[in-house]
């Protein structure tokens, strides 16, 4: 799914803040990266999810736009929510355009515009260093709700670069 930009400013929910992901957030984003998606989907256990994050800051998931790669905690410093966006991503098909390789929010505080604050941040980053899209993979048999969060930003499906119809 693919977005021209700008989008429309964020808000931020009362009782949390929002800043750039670091490397010495690798573990906290494991744990939260394993609670946030059914087991098994994302990662086989924690020690997985773990690696998973330490793959995003080494750069094997693509170059990553670190004013883009965000997380949001709470006033306690808990990690609830955290969105990782990347280029030249390793994948075929993908445009060449920021993408958004992982947005996730713990289970026990969806709905309270956390993944909506993200993701329009990191769009809102992505404008500012002169980006003119933004690009994302959902599948609304996986992620219904994700799915629903990127149409209603606006978000449209589109074919993989140099998918040939046939």
């Amino acid at each position: 799914m693919q977005r021209s930009l700008p989008l429309t400013q964020p808000d931020v929910p009362a009782g949390v803040r929002l800043r750039p992901q670091a490397p010495d957030d690798a573990d906290a984003l494991g744990a939260l990266y394993w609670d946030s998606y059914p087991k098994g989907v994302a990662a086989v256990d924690l020690e997985d999810a773990v690696e998973e994050m330490e793959g995003v800051f080494a750069g094997e998931y693509g170059t990553p736009v670190e004013q883009a790669s965000l997380v949001v905690e709470d006033a306690d410093g808990t990690l609830l929510g955290c969105v990782q966006t990347v280029t030249s991503p390793p994948w075929e098909g993908i445009p060449a355009v920021p993408f958004v390789i992982e947005l996730f929010v713990h289970p026990d505080h969806r709905r309270r515009g956390l993944g909506t604050l993200l993701l329009l941040s990191a769009a809102e980053a992505c404008h500012r260093l002169g980006w003119e899209s933004i690009a994302l993979n959902a599948q609304e048999e996986t992620s219904a709700d994700a799915f629903h969060l990127y149409r209603r930003l606006g978000f449209t499906e589109i074919s993989p670069v140099g998918a040939v119809d046939g």
